[in-house]
Formats: C-alpha cells, sequence, structure tokens
C-alpha cells in the first residue's frame, strides 16, 4: 500500500477523459468503433457516459460549458480528465494552496458539485472522491442506460496506461514541475528521439500510486516534427493520446 507521505494527494488512478466536438455525431461512432458502449445519460444536462472495461470517457455536448469553450478553440478534442483520490476536498485545498487555478463548473439543482483545477491547456483536471459501483459520480448525477451491460467487455480495453501531452517547446519542466508539485508525480525516464530531419524530448511521469501515467513530449530544437505539427493544429497544449 502507498505511504501517505509518499501520496500526499490520495490518488488513486484515473476516472474519467472528458471529451468535447463542436460538430455533432464526431466522437460517439469512433467510440462505438473502439468497442465503448453508452452505458448512461446525465440527468439534466447533454452528457454521455460511455464506457469499456474500466475506462470511462464522457461526451460532454453542453452548450456554453467550459467543454464547449474548449472544443470551439481546439476541435474534436480530451477536454478534461478526472484523478481518482482519498478526499477530494483535501486534494482541492491542497491544491490551491500549491498554486493550482481553480476551475468554477456550473453545477445544477441536486448535482454533485466535482472540484477541478486547470489543468493541460487550460482543460479541467477533476479530482474525485466518489467511484466504485453503486456510489460512483454517475449513480448520483446520470441514469444508466437500460440492459446496458455495467462494464461491456467490448474490444478487450481494460484501463487506461497512459495519455501523453504535447506541450510548447520550452514548457516541458513547467508542466514536469506542475505535477510533481501537486501531486508528487515521478519521472521514469527522460529521452531524445531524434531523426535526420526531426526529433522530440519525453519525460515519462508517474504517479506515487503507480496508476497515473504522463509521458510529456517537446519538440526538438531547430525541429518541426509531430509535436509542432500537432500543437499548430490542436491550436495549443493538450492531450495527444490515451493508451
Amino acid at each position: 500500500m502507498t505511504d501517505p507521505l509518499d501520496n500526499p494527494m490520495g490518488l488513486m488512478g484515473f476516472e474519467f477523459v472528458e471529451f468535447a466536438s463542436p460538430c455533432e455525431a464526431v466522437l460517439e461512432p469512433l467510440f462505438e468503433t473502439l468497442g465503448f458502449v453508452q452505458v448512461a445519460r446525465h440527468r439534466s444536462k447533454n452528457v454521455d457516459l460511455y464506457r469499456q472495461g474500466q475506462i470511462n470517457f464522457i461526451v460532454n455536448r453542453e452548450p456554453q460549458s467550459v467543454a464547449a469553450y474548449f472544443a470551439a478553440e481546439h476541435g474534436p478534442s480530451a477536454c478534461g480528465m478526472a484523478f481518482r483520490v482519498r478526499d477530494s476536498h483535501h486534494a482541492y485545498a491542497r491544491a490551491l494552496r500549491l498554486g493550482a487555478q481553480p476551475i468554477e463548473l456550473p453545477t445544477g439543482p441536486m448535482e454533485l458539485r466535482l472540484p477541478a483545477i486547470k489543468g493541460i491547456g487550460g482543460a479541467p483536471l477533476y479530482l474525485i472522491d466518489r467511484f466504485g459501483d453503486g456510489q460512483s459520480i454517475y449513480d448520483i448525477d446520470f441514469r444508466f442506460v437500460a440492459d446496458a451491460p455495467l462494464h461491456p467487455s467490448g474490444h478487450g480495453l481494460r484501463c487506461i496506461d497512459h495519455l501523453t501531452h504535447n506541450v510548447y517547446r520550452g514548457r516541458m519542466r513547467y508542466w514536469a514541475e506542475f505535477y510533481e508539485r501537486l501531486f508528487a508525480f515521478k519521472e521514469l525516464r527522460h529521452f531524445d528521439i531524434k531523426g535526420e530531419y526531426t526529433g522530440l524530448s519525453s519525460r515519462a511521469m508517474t504517479a506515487p500510486d503507480g496508476l497515473i501515467r504522463i509521458p510529456l513530449n517537446e519538440e526538438a530544437s531547430n525541429s518541426t516534427g509531430q509535436i509542432e505539427e500537432f500543437l499548430l493544429r490542436f491550436n495549443g497544449e493538450g492531450i495527444q493520446h490515451i493508451a
């Protein structure tokens, strides 16, 4: 079991990744092709939960929401992510004390208030302490789809191993220190990949629970390769892939 002193935020893995798109019917067919199943709908918002194994993907179509504005700026994308924590109030307060910027998310009547801080590219990083069948945020804020399996096996995907951040040149250290300072991440490895014309630097960061892994990628000096292309197409830093 992880020593609380080594895991001051009480991290316990990923809870969900949130997605949004400025165009309708872009994300859902893709997720279904990948084996995800819509298992729940939000009680009052245009938000759906897609699931495969223990992986939760939230599709947020709510107009004038943080997700909608993010999608308008970046296109179809991962617009937020959530970490499981032992105590969300403690984790949120500690994050703010350490310099994190809060994100205020509109909460309707009888809805849970989900604490969130500003993460990569300005996307919300939620801190969730309600998880597990029967006591999760979905049991309170969502209605499960009749006859849909609770944890569909899909194509055999079971959990999120890691998700990457592509960052601007010179910003990799900033984001490494962000995760180190707030969440006690450690660097597993740091490597440079150099080709004839392009190259990149990468720092593989991992949380003290061993369940959250976030590689940080930065374009090498004097290079215009895949990281630079992503930043131009995406219009900023963000989550580049999930595996």
